[in-house]
Order: C-alpha cells, then structure tokens, then sequence
C-alpha cells in the first residue's frame, strides 16, 4: 500500500504559484530558515515512523523495503452550502457528487539518502517519482478536506515553501548527479521553474540550485501589513494620497516600504524584459534599480531605447478586479490602438479610478514573442499565476488587497487582449472619491503600524482595495453589542486617505444593515451605486396631487385638441402602473391611415425650475429594482400622469400618415398637446393574443374592460393593422442598417409575505412588444428632428457612438479559428452577420446567447447631450438604430430628459415661451442624466442579482447549460442559456479534471475514473453546471452530459 505525503505537502504543492522568494538574506531570515528546516526535518521523522510502522505491519523486511511516496491528491470537486446534505454517491443521481479513484502513480526512481545530512533518522532508500503528468490534468487539492482542515494562511505557505526549498539545497549538494535530476524536474515543472533558485555552487556547475532568501510575489507586495507606516488624519474633507512622501530610499523607510520598492523594480523588469523577449539580454541602464523619485529618468531612458513613450491620461480600474487597470490611449473608438494595461496597485501608484496619470507604456506588438525553451505543460496549481502569462491574459489573482485569503475561488479574469504594459510614473490629478459601501466585522484587528489596529471593510466596489477602519474610531459603533452582533454588517464609510504603503484609511459614517438580509442589501445596493441620496418625498409634495384632478375646461381645450371620442389604448407589461404612452390608428381611406402615438404631458405640472422640478431633476430617473420602483416623480404625480383607461388626461401626440407597408403618405408628422381618455389597458400577452389568432372572434371575457363605447372587434382591427405596419417598418429600419442586441431581463415571482423568490422567468420579446417598439422609436426620432430644426443650441439629443473596432476585430478573430465569418463594416454588416451565424449555428440560441454577450463589451453606451458645438452629422448620429438624430420623449413619467424635450416641443409649437435654462445648464443637466440612468441600471442589475443568488440559495443550488464565451489559462466565463447570467468557472475548484494544455482555444474535461474520453470545450461550446452559492457568492461547476 503506499504512503502517502504529509498532506500539507500537496496543499503547498497546489498554491505554490502564489509564492515568491524574497532577495534579501539577513540574520534573522537566516535563524527563521534553520528554525523552519528543524520542523521539516521533525515532520518528515514522524512520516518515517508511521512508513516503518505500516511496514512492520506487512512482515516487510526493513533492509529490501522500496517505499514509494505517493502525493495526497484529490481532483477538484464542488464545494457544498453549508446548508446543503451531503450528496447522495448514486450515480444516477441528479445531486450525487461521486468521488472518482485517482489515476496510477508514477514510476519511482530509487535514490539513496546518506545520514550524514540533517535527517539522520532516515536509514531507507527513498523514492523520487518521474515526473510524467497526465496530460496536463490539474490536480488541485480537495474542497471538502479543506473544510475540515482550515486553509492555511499566504504565509504559513510561503514558509512550508521555503523550508521545502532548503531541503532540496541541501540534497543538491550531495552529489552532481542529484543536482542535475533536481535541476531536470525543475525546468519541466511549471510551478517550481517560476521560483528563483540562486547559483551556490562554483562556476564548474552553473545550474546547480540553491536557496536565495525569500523574494514576495509581485502580486501580493501591495497588501503587507507588517511595519506600514499609517498617518491617520480623522475628518478630512478630501481624499489625501501618499500624504507621505517617502520614496524608499531613505533610512527612516520601513521594511514595508522597501518591499513595494522592490516589487515596483520586479514589475518593471519583469514587463520590459518580456516585451524584447526572454533571449535578449537588457542593459544595465535599462535595469530599474533605483527609488520611486528615480521613475521618470527611467522611463525617458525606456523611450530612447524605442520601447515606449510617455503619456499623461486618465486610468481606468477594472469593475470587477482592482488588481488590473487601463490607461486610455485613444479616444478614436475606430482605431485599433489597444489601451496600456498595469498589472499591480503599486505599479499604477495606487490610483484610485478616474485620477489622471503620468505613464510609460510599452510599444504595443507582440510582446515575449521569444519562448524558452521547455514548453508549458498547461497544468496550473493554485490558480495564482505570476507574471509570466500566456498572451492575452492578465493577472486575475486576489490577495489581501481585496479580501480575505478564501476568496481566491471566484475571482474574475478580464483578457487584456495584449494590451501593451504600462507602468505609472506619478499621479497628476487625484479625483475626489465618493463614499462607499461595504461590509465588516468587528473582529480579529489587523496591526498595520506599532501602535494602531484596524478592522477590514470590504468594499462593494471591486475598484477600490480592502480598506481599513482605525479600531479605536469604531467603538461608537460596538458599544456593548455581543460577538454574534457584530458580524457580517454592511456599512457607509469615507476614504480619508491612502497611506504610501497603498492603505486606504477610512471611517464608518452610518450603518447600512446586516448580510443576508434582503432588505438591507438593497439598501446597500442604491448606496454602492450612488443612489444614496434619492430618499421619499416629503408628504407635502405628495399632498399637491393627491386631490382629484378638476374636469377638463374650455380653457384647457383653447390649447389642446380633444381626442377624447378617439379609440385610443394603451399596451405595458401585465403589472405596469406607470403608463405615459398610448397609441391609436383610424383607416381614412383605402390603403390610408393615420396613426397616433400619445405621451403624458408631464411638463404641464412640473413647472421649469421650481422647487418640485430641482428635486426630480436630480433624481433624473426612476429605479426598477427586482421587488419594486422608486419612482422619479411623487407617487400622486404619477398616477395624475399616468394613461389610465377611462380618464380625462393631457398629453402629448404625434400623428402620421401612412399606407399599410408603413410609407409615408406625408412630408412631415403633426404634433400637438391633446385631451384623451383611454378605452382599455392591454397587456402585451393580449395583444399577443390577437396577432396569434388574427382570425377569431373574440369577447368582451377575453381582454380587460373596453370603455368609451368601444368593443373587442374594434381592438382587434386596431391591433392587426399596427401589427402590419410595424412589421414592414421594422424590416425596413434593419435593412437600413439598425442593430439588434438583446440579453436576458428576468422576473420574479415573489412570495408575499416573506419577499423570498419564488420563481423566475425570462422576459420574452414577441410582436407585441416590437409593436410598441417601433412607433416609440418613430415618435423618438420624429421629436428630435423638430426641436432640433427649432432650437439647434439647446437641443437635448440622444447619441451613441460606434463600437471599439479593436475589440470587434479580436471577436471576429477568434469566431474565423472556428469557422464562422463576422463582418462589423457597418451596424448593417453586423446584424446581417449576427442573423447568418444564428442560422449556420448547430446550436442558435447559444449563437445568440454567446454573441450577444461578446458584442456588448466593445459598444458604446448612448448618452443624453446639449446639441450646442454640435454641428457634425457624426455627433448625433445614432449607431446602433442607424440614424441620424434621436432623443427620447416617450417616457416623461420616468425619465426627465424626456420632460426637457416635451418643454422644448411645447416652445417649438409656440405653447409657451422657449425653457429658461441655458446650454451650460443643459450640459450639466444632461451629465447627471447620464450618470443617473448609469447608476439606475446598475443597480437594478444587481439587485436581480441579489435575487437570483437568494434563490439559487433557497434552492441548495440549481442545473443549467450554458454556453462557453471566453477560456482563459485557469479559468473561463460562460452564460447561462436559462438565465443569461454570466459565470466564472474556476478549474481548481471542480470536481472534473481540467486539461489545459490547449488554452487559450480549449480546455479539456473528464471524469476522474477517465472511464470515457476527454471533452473538448471551446468557444461556443454548451456545457452542463452546477450553480450553489460558495462564500456569498455564485460558484459553477461544470458537470458531464451524463451528470445531469
């Protein structure tokens, strides 16, 4: 039977890339290793006994025993909730999580071990495994032995490392021979060939290995805690960086500083060294060797080499991991320039996102086109690479800066698409940092100087580092609450400063609730998103419209056309409440009709500038969250405005004339303000209905209440000639070149006493929503072209600007290496290609899922603007509807833009005098709109976010297919066909193996038990999942076909 190693030997084996060894070797460090190579040699005594011991046990002769050492290993499998039994081992069973046999061990190559070396105890031949791996399978250790044995601490392994490190010193000095096998299985190891191992011998035997002290890994040196110097400056009005400006190189500096100095030397040789190649030997003036103060003198010698240039632009820090971070380098979304790419907090300087910045960014090309020469076996262990990367991939690891150390499993990984490396020379221009959310505990304090504690506050925003709150400031804020009260609670807190160690020093300022309670992570969810500010309105506000509204007078009707006897009809989603558009159509002769799109005069309540108007102008937008609507206007005010059937109410209406393919009868539309009363609120579903059974006589049990006189034929033959219209106008619009991108919305069912998610469902676009659709978005572009011929400089337009033709050129790069052809020439070419590749598909509701995802990332997101200095078609050409001005005016309930523009069409009509606000008041307003509508729609994703991780939680996890979009050297995103959620399935943490050699163009999986042969996954391919919740978070598994 064999013995297996100390199990902590295969944990450290498994993280091992997360470990780097530090040049300096000074006393101490020197006392701490004979200190660590005495514990190695106690632990490796005890595994002998217990080796003896089994073999005693077998009537083993001790003189002949071979005892081969065989690794504890166990391939990755999903870990449970804790709430969730433990899987069933049937394997027939939808839940059962079988657990496979291990593959045979190595062939093991005898190696006798003298007693004159340190473990003397030792009198037995000991067995080195050849080093054959199994196609490149990643073996990682076992999720569920690490939840009985607590995972152990970055540095307990980087001290298990090192002591492992010395001992194979020691045994490479017994003879040549050892020293060149050693040196063999560390050139084909790709783990061990990533550690430096320094040169003790003498020249005769230049490869011999040796210890060189511990050198950090270079992703790990921005979160030291040990001697950082903090200066806490309480109640500071403005974020103060680096408020100490110590460069590293004077006496006083700490050793904390002395080791981001460090890293930021490694970084920069490390990056410019890859970009000439590996083979190619720098100059010692090209060596970064000196101190922070050092960096632009650096870098101007960087680029008379010709291997960059120096730029000053604004960073961008990636959303979902702070670790990376963008230097804009172009504007032109047309050209093909790759933004520079920085890799580490130090190496950006820690900037916060949106600060300006001085940097050097290497030429862009290809970068490490030179390769040594052991090729990569593919297999990863740990999933923490360091900065020797495959192309196209980044570092994706998560340290300290961002968490605690288990959070290393869901840790998303953006491809940097070869961008080229940057590094930051200084910060020019700081931004003033809002105020964040985010969770803590008041527990275990961390020590970042002598005499100060801090607790961890992790933040919301992925952008921003762990942050760290002084202990003594929250006591306010533990008084005498219980260990169990002070867990897990979410908070608001300001960034008061960033120490020059990159620690972001803050402090609590109200408490926001506790995870896990639905509630108050909503309320967290409006705070992240900068929504803290929209609170309810004041009673008195609600009091105004909370009245019956006056009947209609012939004042009213001196300005307004009375539409009232007109068969008009609204059609929302079944539980819409807020309803601000109406239409009509009347058959005026053969082939003729007039069709009318009706909008709620909102502005004729909202005065310009008064004191409701300042408070709904800066909550710009109604938010859709996944249980409710906090609304832009006063609930009274919305249902005032709101198109219900069988009330008087103003609006505002656009008419057309038209045969019934949609050609219009008329040079140009007429618009007017109107009195109409509604005859019915229909639900898409029946209007759905109607389109489904053109032919059927329906009744009044069919559909809702029909009023004013009307019955369920004449709704019908309304419906049926919309439906034709719209259908022919549609088709017309993307011959024109429109682009059609859809990704999942989904709705809850809720229960209602508890709020708990039920159930889902995908909100489906059918003919009756792209009824509606397509006469908003005429009445849209008809309104824009009038205020704008009327008003060129206060115009409030809407503009969307084209794709980043870099990132579509990559998409169209890699759908070629399979067989598909994206042309992105033109929005037109792009449908046109988006359809064709549907169709040729095997698959095309995967098609759709995947390019849908891969085409949002590089389009530009529309934006409201001021049309003054805007005189080019291209600025307000609107790339995604291929036309040529649009705004929005259909929305006035829940978007105030859209009660800008219904001002300005009321002045163009000559209803009042044109609005008072100017065009730098309209460029600020239209900024904030933006950034509201932003805002909005984040947190209404997060929000159903919130609820489907609640009811993946409820259900102890659910199975989908999804479809592969991007692979990646440790892991890779799929979407979810069911659902549409975008998932990071991390290879070290499933339970199949994980062979990835092929990567980045495959992967490939298979069972432990390789009873069947191994499946390829590529882009586009559907794969079964698992989804649970692992740590708070959405964790997926892949499964096999069979599994499910």
């Amino acid at each position: 039977m064999p013995y297996p190693l100390y199990p902590a030997h295969s944990q450290v084996m498994s993280e091992t890339s997360s470990v780097n060894v530090d040049a300096d070797r000074d006393c101490r460090r020197i006392e701490g290793l004979r200190q660590r190579s005495q514990r190695l040699a106690a632990r490796l005594q005890q595994m002998q006994r217990e080796m003896e011991s089994n073999a005693s046990s077998k009537d083993l002769s001790a003189n002949n025993a071979v005892i081969p050492l065989q690794p504890l290993m166990r391939w990755a499998e999903p870990r449970p909730h804790p709430n969730q039994s433990q899987p069933s081992a049937r394997s027939n069973s939808r839940q059962a999580i079988p657990y496979g046999v291990p593959v045979s061990t190595p062939a093991p190559v005898a190696m006798q071990l003298p007693y004159h070396v340190a473990f003397a105890s030792y009198q037995a031949t000991m067995q080195i495994p050849c080093l054959q791996p199994l196609s490149h399978l990643h073996v990682v250790s076992s999720p569920s032995h690490r939840l009985i044995a607590k995972k152990k601490s970055k540095r307990a392994l980087r001290n298990e490392v090192e002591a492992l490190q010395d001992m194979v010193k020691h045994l490479s000095h017994l003879s040549p021979d050892v020293n060149a096998y050693a040196c063999q299985l560390i050139r084909k190891n790709e783990i061990l060939s990533q550690l430096e191992w320094s040169q003790t011998r003498s020249e005769a035997h230049p490869q011999q290995v040796g210890y060189q002290g511990r050198h950090r890994h270079d992703s790990e040196v921005s979160a030291t805690n040990n001697g950082s110097h903090v200066q806490q400056q309480p109640k500071l009005g403005r974020r103060q960086r680096n408020s100490k400006k110590n460069d590293g190189s004077g006496s006083n500096g700490t050793q904390s500083q002395k080791t981001e100095l460090e890293a930021m030397r490694s970084y920069i040789n490390k990056i410019v060294q890859r970009h000439v190649g590996m083979d190619h030997q720098l100059s010692e003036d090209l060596i970064f060797k000196g101190n922070f103060s050092d960096l632009e003198a650096h870098a101007q010698r960087l680029v008379a080499a010709g291997y960059g240039r120096i730029v000053e632009e604004e960073i961008r820090v990636n959303r979902k991991n702070n670790r990376q971070a963008f230097i804009i380098m172009s504007t032109d979304r047309e050209a093909l320039e790759r933004d520079g790419i920085v890799l580490l907090p130090v190496a950006r300087r820690y900037a916060f996102d949106g600060d300006k910045v001085r940097a050097f960014v290497l030429n862009p090309g290809a970068q490490g086109s030179s390769k040594t020469a052991e090729p990569s076996s593919g297999e990863i262990s740990g999933g923490k690479p360091s900065l020797s990367l495959a192309d196209g991939e980044e570092l994706s690891d998560d340290t300290e800066s961002q968490g605690s150390e288990s959070d290393t499993d869901n840790v998303v990984v953006i491809s940097s698409d070869n961008c080229p490396k940057a590094f930051v020379i200084a910060i020019t221009k700081r931004t003033e940092l809002r105020q964040i959310v985010g969770t803590i505990s008041f527990t275990n304090p961390t020590k970042l100087c002598d005499d100060q504690l801090f607790y961890k506050f992790r933040p919301y925003d992925l952008r921003v580092p762990m942050v760290y709150v002084p202990k003594d400031a929250c006591a306010a804020h533990i008084g005498n609450k219980q260990q169990i009260d002070v867990s897990g609670l979410l908070y608001l807190a300001h960034i008061l400063e960033t120490d020059c160690n990159g620690h972001c020093i803050a402090e609590l300022i109200q408490p926001v609730g506790r995870v896990g309670n639905l509630d108050d992570e909503l309320k967290a969810i409006l705070f992240h998103n900068g929504l803290r500010d929209i609170k309810p309105f004041e009673q008195r506000f609600i009091d105004i419209y909370s009245q019956p509204p006056p009947p209609i007078s012939q004042e009213d009707l001196r300005q307004r056309k009375d539409l009232r006897k007109m068969c008009i009809f609204t059609i929302d989603p079944m539980t819409a409440r807020d309803l601000d558009d109406a239409v009509s159509i009347e058959k005026l002769g053969d082939n003729e009709y007039e069709i009318g799109v009706h909008i709620s005069d909102v502005s004729h309540f909202l005065i310009e500038d008064n004191e409701l108007d300042n408070i709904v102008k800066e909550r710009s937008t109604s938010i859709y969250l996944a249980n409710e609507v906090i609304h832009m206007l006063p609930q009274s005010l919305c249902m005032r405005c709101s198109l219900l059937p069988g009330q008087d109410k103003f609006a505002f209406s656009v008419f057309w004339r038209m045969n019934g393919k949609g050609v219009m009868l008329q040079k140009k539309p007429e618009f007017c303000r109107t009195v109409i009363n509604s005859c019915s609120q229909f639900a898409y579903e029946h209007a759905q209905k109607i389109i489904d059974n053109p032919n059927e006589r329906f009744t009044e049990n069919d559909f809702p209440t029909i009023l004013n006189g009307f019955n369920p034929d004449d709704i019908r033959n309304r419906v049926l000639w919309l439906h034709d219209i719209a259908s022919s106008i549609r088709k017309t619009r993307l011959d024109n070149g429109a682009l059609t991108i859809n990704n999942a919305k989904l709705r809850f069912l809720l229960d209602p006493i508890t709020g708990e998610p039920l159930s889902f469902e995908v909100e489906k676009q059918r003919e009756a929503n792209r009824l509606i659709e397509e006469f908003m978005l005429l009445a849209n572009q008809a309104v824009a072209r009038f205020i704008h011929d009327s008003f060129p400089d206060i115009a409030v337009l809407r503009n969307h600007p084209p794709p980043l033709i870099k990132s579509l050129k990559a998409l169209r790069e890699k759908l070629l290496a399979l067989g598909f052809e994206l042309d992105y020439s033109s929005s037109k070419a792009l449908q046109e290609s988006m359809v064709r590749l549907c169709n040729e598909a095997p698959n095309p509701v995967a098609m759709n899922a995947c390019l849908s995802q891969l085409l949002m990332k590089p389009m530009a997101r529309a934006t409201y603007f001021c049309s003054e200095g805007k005189s080019e078609p291209a600025d307000l050409w609107h790339y995604a509807l291929s036309i040529p001005i649009y705004t929005h005016f259909t929305s006035p309930i829940r978007r105030y833009p859209d009660i800008l523009v219904h001002r300005l069409l009321a002045a163009a009509l000559k209803y009042c005098t044109p609005p008072k606000r100017t065009p730098d008041d309209l460029h600020t307003l239209t900024k904030l709109a933006n950034e509201r509508k932003y805002n909005a729609k984040k947190a209404g994703e997060d929000s159903g976010n919130l609820y489907f991780k609640r009811y993946v939680h409820n259900k102890q996890g659910i199975y989908m297919r999804a479809v592969v979009i991007e692979i990646f050297q440790h892991m890779m995103n799929v979407v979810t066909l069911e659902s549409g959620h975008v998932i990071s399935i991390n290879y070290k943490m499933q339970k199949v193996l994980v062979d990835t050699h092929g990567v980045p163009n495959y992967i490939l999986i298979a069972e432990r038990n390789l009873k069947q042969s191994p499946r390829k996954l590529q882009l586009l391919s559907v794969v079964p999942i698992c989804l649970i919740i692992w740590d708070q978070k959405l964790t997926g598994f892949l499964k096999m076909e069979e599994q499910i």
